[in-house]
């Protein structure tokens, strides 16, 4: 019964017979009085146990995503400095020099050349996964020709308006950031370390100290001028940048599985369903 009132068609019935005044609606009566077409109670008990493994295999996939953010979290917090010191708590063996101050702007550059190139696929704040730096559509089947700001690869999109949104992106190919995002070049630095770095907890805080109260963008004055520690060994820098990748391919890797997951319970609830 839980999955068929899941079901496409059955919930299509509903959507009918729905009133709105002002909201949606559906009365008691018109729910009880509606024809559900049911199998036998063998049947019936056999698709009930069907659908239950997959909803545990999507539970389970979803745990396993969420423990992988978690520890990711985790080592944000432990392989960049706390607040006064100038080492971090967790390192790689062989690593022990004091990590050196510089600003933002001596790290990146913020490029700002704007572009209508119909060529280039466009990324929006609606294409991305928020806090995971990760597509959620085939942007290069998306037709738009709005202009923005043209990046490249190894570029990083950052999301100012609203950066607690957590809308960020490492690219990897050529295309054009259209709304509110600061492309950001890396300067004689490793790029997967500045991409960790601005998702670090010291970034996000000066990121946040935003302007605007109803529509919050970051201030590109604050956060340009602050002074972050990194590592003055390349080697080092590489090293986190690429562990940090590892996780990210590692989550994205699980998110796709569970898109599969729920796809394959969809097709089965139009499929197994009259």
């Amino acid at each position: 019964m839980a999955f068929i009132l899941r079901s496409p068609s059955i919930r299509n019935n509903f959507i009918l017979l729905a009133q709105r005044n002002p909201r949606y609606n559906i009365s008691k009566t018109k729910v009880t009085e509606t024809s559900v077409p049911i199998p036998k109670i063998e049947e019936q008990q056999s698709i009930g146990k069907f659908f239950k493994k997959l909803d545990e295999a999507i539970t389970l996939q979803q745990q396993k995503i969420d423990k992988l953010i978690a520890l990711k979290s985790a080592y944000l917090v432990e392989m960049f400095p706390a607040e006064g010191e100038t080492k971090p708590k967790r390192r790689f063996p062989g690593f022990t020099d004091n990590w050196e101050q510089r600003k933002f702007n001596t790290l990146v550059s913020r490029i700002s050349t704007s572009s209508v190139n119909e060529k280039l696929p466009r990324i929006e704040y609606e294409d991305i996964v928020s806090g995971q730096g990760i597509l959620n559509k085939d942007i290069l089947s998306k037709k738009s020709i709005k202009k923005g700001i043209e990046f490249l690869p190894n570029d990083i999109l950052f999301g100012k308006l609203r950066p607690y949104l957590k809308n960020w992106l490492f690219a990897t190919f050529n295309g054009i950031a259209v709304g509110d995002w600061w492309v950001l070049r890396p300067i004689d630095v490793n790029d997967i370390f500045i991409y960790t770095l601005i998702q670090s907890n010291k970034y996000q805080t000066v990121a946040n100290l935003s302007t605007g109260t109803k529509m919050p963008r970051s201030d590109w004055k604050v956060v340009s001028q602050t002074n972050f520690l990194v590592p003055s060994n390349k080697d080092e820098q590489q090293k986190i940048g690429s562990f940090f990748k590892h996780l990210d391919d590692t989550i994205t890797l699980h998110q796709r599985k569970l898109e599969k997951l729920q796809n394959l319970k969809q097709a089965y609830l139009n499929e197994l369903f009259i």
